[in-house]
């Protein structure tokens, strides 16, 4: 009886070690955004190589829609549970490091070993404190469809490589198909701010405290896209849609030629099989200062962590150049480490559309960055909005041009006062 007793206390003594220790565990919650289900393998081999690895911390994953990314992490940190590690937009990061929201990874990417692409992680930089490490990185290319050049007499030469040319190619084509040749948001979340970075058009002046976008030469350049609308050269839908209209109307073969990331050629692929197959692929448009815009996504640690020391490991352990390589093998981005970037899948393949927009995609990275600048400002979204508001109204004749963007100025002055 006393051992049969000391076995069954003995059993109870082990099994409370035992989850005296799962429970000693850190606990690390690592938001993502919109990555689930289809990356649900990756992240939890991810986690479990991690977790063996590191065996007093665990992690807790969870996915979020994008859409809704910033509305639940502000509603998770006023409820007091805000999560260690977030996957945030570059655009995002401005936002939340204004709310001292984000720990500076200074020193840990100091110390991690390998090199993140100084373009990258210049997104991630906001008053020299590092707010986040760049995760995987999507760029621009130009995207055509060969058959329905050759029915306006044109081919793979004629497609422009910049904003001058571009417009030139909407007009011919239109003038000899009688159809829209491009799709591009110019008045709902415009794309019109990165035109003007492309050209070396400022915005604002230097210190970000006035408006710049109602002088000459920007007044000039944003016509010349107004006028492009007025004269029925840009489709209606081009000052309502936002930028997810761009794929659809070239999958959809309303256009034959788009300006966004290569990622968006497995999407092409899936729906319109017939169109991925007539698509070409030619590097991204450019303004006089030779440069396009770099999107990224990346990983903060939040400062109100209780193991923030662990939250940085992990969110360095995501980022390093082994797991970038597998997630861009898997998703068609880029990775934002010198080690990743210089593998052989970046610049060989099969001869696939696909493997043609990496390629020219990895190729002209260097060139990259931010070109709309507003976005470093944490009122960006108002901003942006004032901004819209001024060209959909030019596009309709509501106004001129200038007065729009004189209106427009007025209001970006009153909130770059106002920070």
């Amino acid at each position: 009886m006393i051992r049969r007793l000391f076995i069954v206390s003995l059993s109870i003594v082990l099994l409370q070690l035992g989850c005296r220790t799962a429970d000693d565990r850190k606990t690390i919650e690592f938001w993502t955004l919109q990555l689930s289900p289809a990356f649900n393998e990756y992240f939890t081999e991810l986690i479990a190589r991690y977790e063996q690895a590191h065996p007093d911390v665990r992690i807790r994953w969870v996915d979020v829609p994008y859409d809704a990314a910033v509305q639940k992490l502000l509603a998770s940190a006023v409820a007091g549970d805000p999560p260690d590690v977030v996957n945030l937009s570059a655009d995002f990061l401005s936002k939340f490091h204004a709310m001292k929201a984000l720990a500076d990874l200074r020193p840990a990417v100091q110390t991690c070993g390998y090199t993140f692409l100084p373009n990258a992680l210049d997104l991630c930089r906001f008053d020299s404190a590092l707010v986040a490490v760049p995760w995987y990185l999507n760029t621009y290319v130009a995207l055509y469809n060969k058959e329905l050049l050759r029915t306006a007499g044109m081919t793979e030469r004629d497609v422009p490589r910049t904003f001058d040319g571009l417009i030139s190619f909407i007009r011919t084509y239109r003038q000899r198909t009688g159809k829209h040749a491009f799709f591009w948001n110019i008045g709902k979340e415009s794309y019109l701010p990165m035109m003007l970075g492309a050209e070396g058009i400022p915005m604002t002046d230097e210190r970000m405290t006035r408006a710049r976008f109602n002088e000459p030469a920007a007044v000039a350049a944003i016509d010349r896209w107004v006028q492009l609308y007025r004269e029925g050269f840009l489709p209606a839908e081009s000052i309502i849609k936002p930028g997810s209209a761009i794929v659809e109307a070239y999958q959809s073969g309303q256009v034959p030629l788009i300006f966004t990331g290569p990622v968006f050629l497995q999407r092409i692929r899936s729906n319109a099989p017939a169109i991925y197959e007539r698509t070409g692929v030619a590097p991204a448009i450019v303004g006089a200062a030779g440069r396009h815009e770099l999107a990224a996504m990346a990983i903060s640690v939040l400062t109100t962590s209780p193991h923030p020391a662990e939250a940085a490991d992990f969110a360095l352990f995501v980022t390093d150049p082994a797991n970038q390589l597998a997630f861009s093998r898997q998703t068609a981005t880029f990775p934002s480490v010198m080690e990743a970037l210089q593998d052989s899948f970046f610049l060989q393949g099969n001869g696939s559309v696909i493997d043609a927009g990496r390629a020219v995609g990895a190729a002209d990275l260097a060139n990259a960055g931010r070109l709309r600048k507003y976005l470093l400002h944490p009122e960006f979204d108002r901003l942006r909005d004032a901004f819209d508001e001024a060209v959909q109204n030019a596009c309709l004749g509501k106004v001129s041009t200038a007065d729009a963007l004189n209106k427009a100025a007025q209001e970006w002055d009153r909130i770059l006062e106002g920070s």
